[in-house]
């Protein structure tokens, strides 16, 4: 086998580094093996039909399948790449594979890599909501979904408790959570909430008055912090061009959606139901039920939602205005990390800016959790889901037919 063969997988059996290295790459310094074009886009259409679990589990596939096996960014690159991204709007373990198909290939492999993980599970999810467009009507479907919907608040709530002890580990970060707990439950504007974090966090954690504020290399690298006040533009009033209005908002939810992806969550309740009354909270919710039992990003609920909404065409505009910012945003990325990876501010932002995810998020998960939690059979459900999601090794995917069939037999028993 010669020095640039690849097996059927697309990995390279070539040298790594130096003059030797990857010719293909475009940061050779952080790949050890190349990848062809049908090796880099196959594994990711893959990832992007098998990998369920959200985010955490989709970085713990791509650690296996793309650092350990084939060698195409190195680990300590890929742990950089795990903070960084948490600097940027935008579904992280998506721009992750974009990142991966940049140091493989430029700008084309951001394009290629990010679009064969985003198109499998924008295409199931398209299938499975009209199937439940479809059956909506019929009257089993309230009572399966009475069972879901406590379900999937658990799976949420479990996702922050698993997320709090990493945001919220000393007194002032658990001082910005508060904070933002209680701005999100006065209905402060989400987005002032996580510019608040964000100059939270620089000013607790990087601020040093012995130096010129702004000055040297970090200080372009507070954009994070500023950038939510930027995106914070006037929504456009609800009208009848359903296709101008997903437009707009999925792709302000792209631009500003910093985090973990059920951040979307609290961005979706805001703007979708109280602020235009386009879906209620249990529609949402059940909108979040097709999301969670898909694979890829959790972001492919915007497909359900645009399809709810708008019918195919919605489906499609309500995704490619939420994904469309991540790959310029990965192209970015790609070029400013070593400067990101140098920046003891971008660090202190970004502890800042979780801290007051986590706090949106609780404050929306118990407002959504008011209008879900409605009887004593619903509270049952969702405190054994979380208690199974903390204490077993059970998945979510399987628990929300469970809730939906637990739902069902209480319907049929109770009537």
């Amino acid at each position: 086998m010669g020095a640039d063969a690849e097996d059927s997988d697309g990995v390279s059996s070539g040298p790594g580094n130096g003059a030797g290295g990857p010719v293909d790459a475009f940061q050779p310094d952080y790949a050890e093996a190349s990848a062809s074009w049908p090796g880099l886009i196959g594994i990711f259409l893959k990832l992007g039909v098998v990998a369920f679990g959200g985010p955490v589990a989709h970085i713990a596939i791509m650690d296996k399948e793309i650092v350990e096996r084939r060698g195409w960014v190195k680990r300590r690159h890929f742990l950089d790449l795990m903070a960084a991204t948490n600097l940027l709007p935008g579904p992280n373990s998506t721009q992750m594979t974009m990142h991966i198909g940049y140091v493989q290939r430029g700008t084309l492999g951001v394009w290629a890599a990010g679009s064969a993980f985003i198109l499998p599970a924008g295409l199931i999810t398209f299938a499975l909501t009209w199937a439940y467009v479809e059956l909506r009507d019929l009257p089993a479907m309230d009572a399966v979904f009475y069972g879901m919907q406590p379900v999937v608040l658990a799976v949420i709530a479990t996702a922050m408790v698993k997320l709090a002890p990493k945001a919220a580990d000393d007194w002032t970060t658990r001082a910005v959570f508060v904070a933002a707990l209680a701005l999100g439950l006065l209905d402060v504007n989400e987005l002032l909430v996580l510019a608040l974090g964000a100059l939270a966090g620089a000013i607790l954690f990087g601020w040093q008055p012995w130096r010129r504020f702004g000055g040297g290399a970090h200080g372009g690298l507070l954009a994070p912090a500023a950038f939510p006040w930027f995106a914070d533009l006037p929504d456009p009033q609800a009208s009848a061009d359903m296709m101008g209005q997903l437009a707009w908002l999925f792709f302000k939810f792209g631009i500003t959606l910093f985090g973990s992806g059920y951040l979307l969550v609290a961005y979706l309740q805001t703007d979708i139901v109280d602020r235009y009354g386009l879906l209620t909270t249990p529609q949402l919710i059940e909108a979040l039920v097709i999301g969670e039992m898909t694979p890829g990003p959790l972001f492919t609920v915007s497909t359900a939602i645009g399809y709810i909404l708008g019918g195919a065409p919605g489906a499609v505009v309500a995704t490619v205005a939420i994904f469309f910012p991540s790959f310029f945003l990965a192209m970015a990325l790609g070029r400013f990390m070593p400067a990101i990876k140098a920046s003891s501010t971008a660090n202190a932002v970004l502890r800042g800016l979780t801290a007051a995810v986590l706090g949106v998020m609780l404050a929306v998960a118990i407002e959504i959790g008011m209008r879900v939690i409605v009887d004593v059979p619903t509270g049952v459900l969702a405190a054994a889901t979380l208690a199974a999601l903390l204490w077993t090794r059970v998945s979510a995917i399987a628990l929300i037919p469970l809730g939906g069939l637990a739902g069902y037999l209480w319907v049929a028993l109770v009537e």
